[in-house]
């Protein structure tokens, strides 16, 4: 790794903002405490839906699922799934969870694999096994290969299980990437082997100033430049 990497590195890690535990939605009030079920299941699901929408709604329109439209249960994926899939289907437009139809159909095939597999309690995806396994559960899922590295770095930040993960190369963390160090974007490949070449010991630790820049500063176009602390390091502010 070069000396400007390593520098971009250091910034990425000493700007890390807030706790992570407040900024991953249900997962418990406190670091190592393990989350109940209801609340396990209420972030599976906000995370399911984390995907080509902002985030914000994402997270919103879980919860409101959850606890406007299903009366809060405990046993969330049963109550999806008291549905047929075609009924469910059918509800896209009411519940009005995600623009894709393949997204709200996916809440519900995900959900019927955890009754399935986990009898509805997300927990047992990921309790006392390692980020490896739950990986491979996820994939099993087929939650989609980023979510599930966020799924698994969120389990590590507060705590549900231990170890490291990749970041999330979504498209935050691949414009901010790579506008700082090659002025272009990056794929999700590239973002993937430099992240674990700049932090081999967690690459998941840069992801959340990563994503917080690309979401707060680093936009596509009239990025705030300015207010960045990348600044003097980033090839895109410098060349343009």
């Amino acid at each position: 790794m070069n000396s400007k990497s390593q520098r971009v590195a250091t910034f990425l890690l000493n700007n890390r903002k807030g706790d992570d535990i407040e900024f991953w939605d249900w997962l418990g009030k406190s670091k190592g405490q393990t989350t109940d079920k209801k609340s396990a299941n209420k972030f599976l699901l906000g995370s399911i839906l984390d995907y080509k929408i902002l985030a914000e709604t994402a997270w919103e329109n879980a919860r409101r699922l959850a606890e406007d439209i299903l009366g809060d249960p405990d046993d969330l994926w049963e109550c999806i799934t008291s549905n047929s899939k075609s009924q469910w289907i059918s509800k896209k437009d009411e519940y009005s969870l995600h623009w894709l139809s393949q997204a709200h159909e996916r809440v519900w095939r995900i959900g019927n694999e955890i009754v399935t597999r986990y009898d509805g309690d997300a927990r047992k995806i990921w309790a006392d096994q390692t980020p490896v396994i739950v990986l491979e559960r996820l994939n099993e899922l087929s939650v989609g290969e980023q979510i599930a590295r966020m799924i698994n770095g969120a389990l590590c930040d507060t705590g549900q299980i231990l170890g490291s993960g990749d970041v999330k190369a979504d498209i935050h963390v691949r414009r901010v990437l790579g506008r700082v160090l090659t002025g272009e974007l990056l794929s999700p490949d590239k973002a993937t082997e430099i992240t674990r070449k700049m932090n081999p010991e967690n690459p998941w630790r840069l992801d959340k100033s990563l994503y917080l820049i690309g979401k707060d500063y680093c936009s596509a176009s009239n990025p705030l430049c300015d207010k960045c602390y990348l600044n003097n390091e980033c090839t895109f502010c410098n060349t343009n």
